[in-house]
């Protein structure tokens, strides 16, 4: 854990997957964060479910009617990374001591780009972050901006707000969402 910002601790960079960011806001009007371990929260009930896909009453192309899912792409990606041989020069990803885990750091970061492209071709506002103490700065004084399934980026993890409302603010690491 580092100390970011606004005083408080957040996690270090290559664990921000494993955590979820509150955001809340307390009857005399003080703005608080904290970083819990995802362990702390039931995740099946904010489960990602598909959009509906609309028609317009006519033939189209399925091709141009059918939405991307964003999220299984994602998760597609890391899969197929996770299963390839790392690239010259990356050897040291997999040591015995940190088995797959900087693997899978690493194939999640190469996925982010994509993942943040197909969002941005759905037309859905991305807020991108390169610390956790600028992020949490900035969701700190914008909270009530994030929608609902509105996507965060913080250090190269995507989070998901998986609720908005009352002063308050939960932001999830998307892939553990879509998990879930």
């Amino acid at each position: 854990m580092t100390d970011d910002a606004t005083g408080s601790s957040s996690p270090a960079v290559e664990e921000l997957h494993r955590f979820v960011l509150v955001i809340q806001q307390s009857p005399n009007g003080h703005v608080t964060h904290s970083w819990r371990p995802v362990e702390e929260f039931d995740l099946s009930q904010f489960r990602l479910q598909p959009r509906a896909e609309k028609t317009a009453g006519r033939l189209v192309l399925a091709v141009a009617a059918r939405q991307r899912d964003c999220d299984e792409e994602n998760r597609q990606c890391v899969s197929e990374c996770m299963s390839t041989p790392i690239p010259r020069g990356f050897g040291h990803i997999t040591t015995p001591d940190r088995k797959k885990g900087g693997k899978k750091v690493y194939c999640e970061r190469r996925c982010m780009q994509p993942y943040l492209d197909c969002k941005n071709a759905q037309g859905e506002r991305i807020q991108e972050f390169s610390t956790a103490g600028k992020a949490v700065e900035w969701l700190r004084r914008y909270r009530q901006e994030i929608v609902v399934g509105g996507i965060v980026v913080i250090a190269g993890v995507a989070f998901v707000a998986v609720f908005s409302g009352g002063g308050g603010l939960i932001l999830v690491p998307a892939l553990l969402l879509a998990s879930s």
